[in-house]
């Protein structure tokens, strides 16, 4: 007895006679209600953008089957999609059952899984601003499939002459990857595509005088009059680089969500302990 007089004397004077409803799916304070709103939903985007990453990574493996000069070239950069798709997926799992049930546990294993994600990319957006000038090197060695493949696989042709038209550009370092590395355009194939390069890869002006205009082009003298030279990745490194404030500003976009998601779980973490203290308390004193 003495013991409950000098704590009830240290806590501030509180009505704990309807202490069984303190804690409650909702509770009646605005800002706890509010909180744990947009908390799941929140949760629910996250769940959202894991499921269609999953989605596209099985969808891009399904086609991947189907093309076997694509197999070795994607199948780890597609089971990685498919790996990071789950791992959100779970998480925003257990922000969404740790939000209902206010669930310390699932909330604070969702805020760190949170924040460790948020860390992984500023870090690959820091490597990527480092190693900048590698970049196209970088991208052109992990998809020269597309090259290799030209003339064989009518999809991955289709993306080539789509690129190569945009861009007004050819082949991906330069219009020397055909021949370096297509079997049809090497200049020992003996067909007529030989040093060339595909019709995609003509100035407008050119194919319209001679639909074949790229072939046996490799070493001519007026190559840059009649085809385009530059390749297709420095063309769209390029185009990136005229763009960055909207790159910078698609990039901002996605760490703001995760930075207001994060402040969300750590505040709404502190209000469900002080709930579950004030909880315990009151059946002490009840």
């Amino acid at each position: 007895m003495a013991d409950s007089e000098g704590m009830q004397k240290m806590l501030p004077e509180t009505d704990f006679s309807n202490n069984k409803c303190i804690r409650q799916p909702l509770c009646a304070r605005t800002s706890y209600s509010c909180n744990k709103l947009f908390l799941f939903i929140y949760a629910v985007l996250f769940l959202f953008v894991g499921i269609i990453l999953m989605a596209i990574g099985v969808l891009v493996e399904t086609h991947r089957q189907k093309m076997e000069s694509m197999n070795n070239q994607l199948a780890v950069p597609v089971a990685l999609l498919i790996l990071v798709g789950m791992i959100i997926t779970l998480n925003a799992v257990c922000g969404l059952v740790g939000t209902l049930t206010e669930n310390v546990t699932l909330l604070k294993v969702f805020l760190v899984v949170t924040i460790i994600a948020f860390l992984i990319q500023v870090a690959i957006g820091i490597i990527a601003f480092i190693f900048r000038e590698e970049v196209p090197e970088i991208m052109a060695e992990h998809v020269m499939f597309a090259v290799s493949s030209y003339g064989e696989d009518v999809p991955l042709s289709r993306a080539m002459d789509y690129l190569q038209t945009r861009y007004e550009c050819c082949g991906l370092l330069s219009y020397m990857d055909y021949s370096k590395h297509n079997k049809d355009y090497d200049c020992d194939s003996g067909k007529p595509q030989a040093c060339g390069v595909p019709s995609s890869c003509c100035i407008a002006q050119a194919a319209k005088v001679q639909p074949a205009c790229g072939y046996s082009i490799v070493g001519n003298l007026t190559v840059s009059d009649k085809v385009y030279v530059v390749g297709c990745i420095n063309s769209f490194m390029h185009w990136l680089a005229e763009h960055l404030d909207l790159t910078g500003a698609i990039g901002l976009g996605f760490a703001i969500p995760q930075i207001i998601g994060m402040l969300l779980v750590y505040y709404f973490i502190r209000r469900v302990n002080d709930y579950q203290k004030g909880y315990r308390v009151g059946q002490y004193f009840g």
